[in-house]
């Protein structure tokens, strides 16, 4: 069978069903696991399953528009998230927040020495939690229904005594105004806390966010090391991030 048939028959049996387990779609396709495995991450990927523990379910609306916007830029997301990997991997311990370009960086991320990760994203733990030379500590609180991250005072104890070399953090706008801004009120304090644990911010932005201010402010331009973006960012921007003493890398 060929690959565009077989994902549509999944397509249609999840639909379906609500939930198929991925021996049964291997039964129903006769097919390998592995091959139904790699097809059930393909159609993740493009927003029209989850996957789960042993299979496929279909998407609610609410997570049918979280993976939309995950989607959007998703050609500059990944460049900036290797380059973000590059950067972080010898770190030695490092702050992930909860975001789709994040969790593409930590899709990336493939570490040859050993590497502690801190998040606050269900998201991002799941994704590397047999990752070789990985060790993931996940801030408990209260979880959020939609962007899977967890937040609340529990969140911000747990982060009090932790030091990490870097923190990665994207955000809903970044302004020499404004600096980083995020829309999520109720994270704000544990964002904030993830910024002040770690030695150096590194904001993985695409060039749509520029001059754009979400709900709340993160923190300062000042506060920011390093900028990853893609090749749409005005040079008169870009001048004025470095004029604040931001490293501008774009890719």
């Amino acid at each position: 069978m060929i690959p565009a048939a077989r994902k549509e028959q999944i397509k249609n049996a999840v639909k379906t069903a609500g939930f198929v387990s991925a021996s049964e779609l291997a039964t129903l396709l006769d097919s390998s696991l592995s091959t139904v495995r790699r097809d059930l991450i393909e159609l993740e990927r493009d927003g029209f399953l989850v996957r789960t523990r042993g299979g496929g379910q279909s998407v609610s609306p609410t997570v049918a528009a979280a993976m939309s916007r995950a989607l959007e830029h998703s050609d500059e997301k990944m460049r900036i998230a290797k380059k973000a990997v590059d950067l972080i991997a010898e770190a030695g311990c490092i702050v992930l927040d909860a975001g789709t370009t994040t969790l593409t960086v930590a899709r990336l991320l493939y570490p040859t020495k050993p590497l502690r990760v801190i998040t606050d994203s269900i998201e991002i733990a799941y994704e590397l939690k047999d990752r070789e030379n990985t060790n993931v500590f996940v801030v408990g609180g209260i979880l959020h229904p939609l962007s899977y991250n967890l937040c609340g005072g529990i969140s911000e104890q747990m982060l009090e005594n932790m030091r990490a070399q870097i923190c990665v953090m994207g955000g809903v706008g970044l302004s020499v105004k404004s600096g980083l801004t995020k829309h999520d009120v109720d994270a704000f304090p544990v964002k904030r806390k993830m910024i002040d644990i770690s030695h150096e911010l590194v904001c993985v932005v695409d060039s749509s966010k520029f001059d754009v201010a979400g709900l709340y402010s993160v923190c300062p331009i000042e506060r920011v090391d390093i900028v990853i973006t893609d090749t749409g960012i005005h040079q008169d921007f870009r001048a004025a991030l470095e004029g604040a003493g931001c490293e501008v890398i774009v890719v």
